[in-house]
C-alpha cells in the first residue's frame, strides 16, 4: 500500500512540476497555430494593425513596391504579444504591421501568475518571504549601486582625458626593453 501511495505521490508531484507546463505550451502552440491561420486567411482590418519601424543599415538595398506576408512575434516589456503580419522595406527602413495577440497574451500572464503562486515566487501577495528577503536584498543592492555607480564616474573621467592632462601611474607607458622570453 505505501508503494503505491508514494507511486501516485510522485506521479503528482511529475505532473504538477512538468505537465502543466507541457499543457500550457501545447495550448499556446494550438492558439499560435489558429490565429497564424486566420492572419494567412486575412481575418484582420487594417485599423487593428500597428505600424513599427526599425532603422535598417544594408549596403545595395532595394525599395519594396508591397507589403510582404511574414511570420513572427514580439512580446513586449508590459507582455503585451504582438504578431508580425506584413513588412516592407523603404529607404533604410523596415516597416512591420502588427497586430495584438489578445489570447496568448492573457495564457502567458495566466501561466506566469500560475507557476509564480506555485513556485512561491515574488510578487504574489501572500508571500512573506519573499518580501523579507526583498529587504535584506534591496539594502545590498544600494550599496552596490553606490559602488558601480563611482566606479562608472571614475571610468567616464578616465576616458574623457586630454593628452596633455595629468594621467595616474597606470596610464603612463614604461619606456624600456621588454623581457627577455624564457624558452
Amino acid at each position: 500500500m505505501k508503494k503505491i501511495a508514494a507511486i501516485l505521490l510522485l506521479i503528482l508531484f511529475v505532473f504538477n512540476s512538468v505537465g502543466y507546463r507541457l499543457y500550457i505550451s501545447y495550448v499556446k502552440d494550438k492558439e499560435d497555430m489558429a490565429f497564424t491561420a486566420t492572419l494567412d486567411r486575412g481575418n484582420y482590418t487594417d485599423d487593428e494593425l500597428i505600424t513599427v519601424k526599425v532603422p535598417i543599415n544594408l549596403p545595395y538595398q532595394t525599395n519594396w513596391k508591397n507589403f510582404e506576408r511574414i511570420d513572427g512575434e514580439i512580446t513586449m516589456p508590459n507582455g503585451e504579444v504582438y504578431k508580425y503580419v506584413k513588412r516592407k522595406i523603404y529607404n533604410d527602413t523596415m516597416i512591420l504591421l502588427c497586430i495584438q495577440h489578445d489570447v496568448k497574451t492573457r495564457l502567458e500572464q495566466k501561466a506566469n501568475d500560475f507557476f509564480g503562486k506555485t513556485n512561491d515566487l515574488p510578487g504574489n501577495e501572500t508571500n512573506k518571504k519573499a518580501d523579507a528577503l526583498k529587504q535584506i536584498i534591496s539594502d545590498y543592492e544600494a550599496v552596490a549601486n553606490t559602488h558601480a555607480s563611482f566606479v562608472n564616474s571614475l571610468q567616464l573621467t578616465e576616458f574623457n582625458l586630454d593628452k596633455e592632462d595629468f594621467l595616474p601611474a597606470h596610464f603612463i607607458p614604461l619606456h624600456g626593453q621588454p623581457p627577455d622570453m624564457v624558452a
